[in-house]
Formats: C-alpha cells, sequence, structure tokens
C-alpha cells in the first residue's frame, strides 16, 4: 500500500472532493484522513492518503504533485510514517 503527505490542500476541500480528484489521476483511494480544527471544522491544508493495490508510490507522486485542486498547487510528499521510514523490514 501506499501512504502520501498532501499539503497545500484548501482549507475547505472534502473528503470526497480529494478523492475524486485522486482518482480521477487514475489512482485508487483506500483512505483518506484530512486533518481538521476540531473547534472550526476546517482542514489547516494537510493531510493523508493511502492508495489500494500499488506499490508505486514515486510514481503517484510525480503525477500528483504541484497539481491543481481548488486553485492551490498540492504539494505531495511520501508518508514519513511508512513503515520502511520506522526501521522495518
Amino acid at each position: 500500500m501506499t501512504r502520501l503527505f498532501l499539503t497545500n490542500i484548501a482549507c475547505d476541500c472534502q473528503d470526497a472532493e480529494l478523492r475524486g480528484w485522486i482518482e480521477a489521476q487514475g489512482f485508487n483511494v483506500d483512505s483518506i484522513r484530512l486533518v481538521r480544527d476540531m473547534v472550526a471544522g476546517v482542514s489547516p491544508a494537510f493531510g493523508y492518503v493511502s492508495l489500494r493495490n500499488t506499490n508505486h508510490e514515486i510514481d503517484a507522486i510525480k503525477i500528483l504533485d504541484g497539481q491543481q485542486l481548488k486553485g492551490r498547487r498540492v504539494q505531495v510528499k511520501e508518508d514519513w510514517r511508512n513503515e520502511h521510514h520506522r526501521g522495518r523490514s
């Protein structure tokens, strides 16, 4: 499974909008977690996405990084919480 970290997401972006944007690029989304301010209920412009049935995170990053969503260029990186970054095999 490929896990990505996305920044510069529009504050009013909803999970369904982000899912649709990623799936339009040819990827199958397993899960999305937009981090939200609990009081205001808006996203502070970042989130995590898990892609299903792919081990091609570099391809996903190359395709998605810098693309526009709701007028903002989304930055896509590898999720630093991925297992191989925690010292596991």
